[in-house]
């Protein structure tokens, strides 16, 4: 299957995986929420407005609820600092973008695209979009 087996401490495991697993998790369920409340808030169907980036998020949203409640729960204080570390950057980007930030901004979006680039060639994924149409 081209898996590699990482020995790790169950506290570095939990931390790791409160960044790379259960903060885009809780993201997806936030985002679909915030959509959701959008939609009913301004009495739109927005659903069949939804791109890839709404479809994406929703995939990851529809995970079983019992599993990821129970390791929101477990992984809590490790979540609660991945939130703290989230909402720092995104007020961040909210500040570039209202004071049209345009050197700041650029400089992260350049930044964080150079992940896509190492979970490439790190093989964790392909670099062919799929789109979810294939």
């Amino acid at each position: 299957m081209g898996s590699k087996v990482i020995v790790m401490t169950p506290e570095k495991h939990d931390r790791i995986f409160s960044i790379t697993s259960h903060l885009p998790h809780l993201i997806a369920y936030n985002l679909v929420k915030s959509a959701q409340d959008f939609e009913k808030k301004q009495n739109y169907d927005l659903i069949k407005f939804s791109a890839g980036g709404l479809r994406d998020f929703s995939r990851i949203a529809a995970s079983n609820e019992i599993m990821w409640r129970d390791i929101f729960f477990n992984n809590s204080n490790n979540i609660s600092k991945a939130i703290d570390l989230f909402i720092k950057n995104l007020t961040a980007f909210k500040n570039d973008i209202n004071s049209k930030n345009n050197k700041s901004i650029l400089k992260k979006l350049i930044q964080t695209k150079r992940v896509r680039s190492k979970i490439i060639k790190l093989k964790q994924d392909i670099n062919k979009p799929d789109f979810g149409r294939n």
